[in-house]
């Protein structure tokens, strides 16, 4: 088994959390069918994605093997209007949350998760919000994370 190395992902890795994001979305719901290809995926990927890793609001981190990126964790934050008693309210979603299959159960979505965990505290974030598939579930929970209540709409 290869060497798994971490790290915070750059602006040039918006191609590899493209892809990662891809294999997580096809693997989470195979019944749809991609409107585009892998490619122009990515493309709308980078040019979205990669102003905000430039900007610091999205933080992401890879696991590597072999230099390949085989996970990653993804991590989007603002600021809130402050409360009558907390000034400095600042929340984050994390998203993308994916390992390859042949790499999981080795700790390394915990080790990614963790490391997101720290840093978001060294930045002052009081809260992280995370919606989660049934096999990410004990993990979340064992780090920490409750089921929460919430509402929704697409619009």
């Amino acid at each position: 088994m290869a060497t798994i190395t971490y790290r915070a992902a750059t602006p040039d890795d918006a191609a590899a959390l493209a892809a990662l994001r891809w294999e997580n979305q096809a693997e989470r719901h195979p019944e749809l069918q991609p409107r585009e290809t892998l490619d122009e995926y990515t493309t709308a990927y980078i040019e979205q994605v990669r102003g905000e890793l430039v900007r610091g609001i999205h933080r992401a981190w890879l696991a590597e093997a072999d230099g390949e990126a085989v996970a990653c964790v993804v991590l989007v934050w603002w600021v809130m209007p402050p409360n009558p008693d907390e000034h400095q309210r600042r929340r984050g979603f994390i998203t993308s949350v994916y390992t390859r299959p042949a790499y999981r159960r080795q700790g390394v979505a915990r080790r990614l998760m963790t490391t997101l965990i720290e840093h978001a505290r060294a930045e002052g974030l009081q809260r992280l919000i995370l919606w989660s598939s049934e096999m990410g579930r004990p993990l979340y929970e064992d780090l920490g994370f409750t089921p929460s209540t919430g509402f929704e709409i697409n619009l």
